[in-house]
């Protein structure tokens, strides 16, 4: 019996189509596997279903009926229960405060808060056995707060329950409990929507699978007829297989190593990472969002004053754990959420290039403005930035432009390693070629080192001569030459060995 059907869907976000007519469909009883790659469509589609977005055109039958839900809750109310990328819990509430928050249970004129707990703890148990539903969720993991939050999913006993990326902060264990459950709720007739990165989780727990590619569907398997082909399941992900490769030119630096990184550890976002850096060389950093990649960046660049490990920069041992010592030794860093991150989004572009300076040890006493000015005309000049003057507000600037500003800031300084942490998210394609053409060109011709961290494999393709692959915080392989394509890039990401399930 089919629970859920969409059917046309499309969705757009200004000028970036997410979903272009889009079909899924979800039987009960039965686990569907939603795959694609980053930016497929996956989130979008889920998030349409149950009343985050309304959709631009299409239809979504629910139980036979037409439905188009205002929001979550009018999904809930009407058994279609989902467990987001972004957790929605309480920190200062307890953990059973969380999973009945919004749907409390009365005893009279009083909250019956002795069964909010027996409930709590009986889903808890199924989850993640031990874990005390009265502890407050500001002290639990991240991976003990991802259970909370399918936990307080399954509490709503869901006709239709949507599992968006769960298993992206659990352990091994945590995974087999919550498979156990899944498998239990199918046998009382739940229909599951099941999203994971890690291909051999679907493939363990699907009935079914629905691959989106660039906002559509582009294959529906149902795993009674159909065989579990990972390289199949990978090729529709990505695209046409055996495909010709464009011959790009690999630089790969000239041998002389200019950052060596050992055994660098924080917490569990990054375990034992060891790599080397050489002298002229773009070394990729990729893999499937949320693995470490973010992180290593910020470890780099002196983020955390708790990491471990051991760095050096030009034989030399260093330590990264603040920025301005990384500042101070010229590994600087050029962060992908440039509001958040990069700049001053109130001031203008003048003060945005050169606040780095004015915390140099050799600065001035006094600010030596109209050198400054000069300095940062011939950046705006250099990376085509476009705006009326220096004084305009940065944030009256295009995204692209901005971007460019948060990359200007360092021209003045001389660059041992540049960290690119997905520098083009968000921009235009004619300010990602510039941006992109300055690098390659400080590469080629100045020598300078850069660590590039992108979402878009494209990039990582396009750039990079060599590719660390990083998978649950670590570096799991190393990729050159031809084996830098997509194809490769998502089949390592997903812990695909060619010829073999896992």
């Amino acid at each position: 019996m089919t629970v859920l059907e969409a059917r046309g869907i499309r969705k757009h976000f200004g000028g970036v189509v997410a979903l272009d007519d889009a079909n899924l469909t979800c039987r009960q009883g039965r686990i569907t596997g939603l795959l694609g790659a980053n930016g497929s469509g996956k989130s979008t589609m889920s998030k349409i279903i149950t009343g985050v977005y309304s959709a631009d055109a299409g239809e979504i039958r629910y139980n036979g009926n037409p439905v188009r839900y205002r929001n979550p809750n009018e999904a809930r109310k009407d058994g279609i229960a989902m467990v987001f990328q972004n957790l929605s819990l309480v920190a200062d509430l307890t953990v059973w405060q969380n999973i009945v928050l919004g749907a409390e249970q009365s005893k009279g004129l009083f909250l019956d808060n002795r069964a909010a707990v027996d409930l709590s703890r009986e889903i808890v148990d199924q989850l993640l056995p031990g874990l005390d539903v009265r502890r407050m969720v500001h002290e639990l993991n991240p991976g003990e707060m991802q259970i909370v939050e399918i936990a307080k999913a399954i509490s709503e006993n869901p006709r239709l329950l949507i599992l968006d990326e769960p298993t992206a902060a659990l352990e091994q264990a945590q995974v087999k409990s919550l498979f156990q459950t899944m498998r239990a709720l199918v046998k009382k007739g739940v229909a599951i929507v099941f999203t994971s990165h890690r291909l051999w989780e679907t493939m363990e727990i699907c009935d079914d699978m629905v691959i989106f590619r660039n906002g559509t569907n582009v294959a529906e398997l149902d795993f009674s007829k159909d065989s579990k082909d990972p390289e199949k399941i990978v090729s529709y992900i990505t695209g046409e297989t055996g495909k010709e490769k464009v011959e790009k030119t690999r630089r790969g630096g000239n041998g002389q190593v200019v950052l060596r990184v050992e055994n660098l550890n924080y917490g569990s976002s990054l375990k034992n990472v060891s790599f080397q850096l050489k002298r002229g060389e773009i070394l990729g950093i990729g893999g499937l969002a949320g693995q470490g990649q973010h992180e290593l960046m910020l470890a780099l660049a002196g983020n955390f004053p708790g990491v471990t490990g051991d760095v050096e920069l030009n034989g030399k041992k260093i330590k990264l754990n603040k920025p301005a010592s990384a500042i101070r030794n010229s590994i600087l860093l050029v962060p992908g959420d440039r509001q958040l991150e990069g700049l001053f989004l109130g001031h203008s572009v003048f003060t945005n290039l050169i606040f780095p300076k004015l915390g140099l040890r050799a600065q001035p006493l006094f600010t030596p403005e109209s050198k400054y000015r000069k300095e940062s005309e011939k950046i705006v000049d250099v990376l085509s930035i476009v705006t009326h003057n220096l004084d305009m507000p940065v944030n009256s600037l295009s995204g692209g432009n901005q971007q460019k500003v948060v990359v200007g800031k360092w021209l003045a300084f001389d660059t041992n390693v540049l960290l690119l942490a997905d520098p083009a998210k968000g921009v235009d394609v004619g300010a990602k070629r510039d941006l992109y053409d300055y690098i390659v060109a400080e590469v080629t011709e100045n020598r300078m080192s850069v660590i590039l961290y992108a979402s878009d494999n494209e990039e990582l393709v396009e750039y990079c001569d060599r590719l660390l692959i990083m998978y649950e915080g670590q570096i799991v392989a190393t990729l050159e030459g031809d084996d830098i394509n997509d194809d490769t890039i998502v089949a390592t990401s997903m812990r695909v060995e060619v010829g073999k399930e896992r």
